[in-house]
């Protein structure tokens, strides 16, 4: 990959991929825009949860230092989220799934 291209890579947002996912359909694109993709060849670290968007089955999952970003796998990083934004990410990827979602409790 040359540079211009793995400085693109690296700069993407889930607004760059949005019709790609259904996951990101019902997010706004402002929203979108700020936030940042885990750039391909990054190691998804310890300690920090990730979504897929190619595998929205996997859910939140955590890093574990040993897995990285392949070319064409879009992950977004829960630190890049708002605790709001995130929530229905997560809840997207359930939508998309047909995964019914528990009521919090009363």
């Amino acid at each position: 990959m040359d540079d211009a291209r793995e400085r693109e890579a690296a700069t993407l947002t889930a607004a760059d991929v949005k019709n790609e996912h259904r996951v990101l359909r019902d997010i706004a694109e402002d929203e979108l825009r700020e936030l940042p993709l885990v750039p391909v060849g990054a190691f998804l670290e310890r300690g920090e949860w990730y979504l897929d968007l190619h595998n929205p089955a996997r859910g939140e999952f955590p890093g574990n230092s040993r897995e990285h970003v392949r070319p064409g796998q879009r992950v977004i990083a829960r630190s890049s989220a708002s605790r709001d934004l995130w929530r229905r990410l997560v809840d997207a990827c359930d939508d998309v799934l047909g995964r019914r979602r528990s009521s919090p409790a009363a």
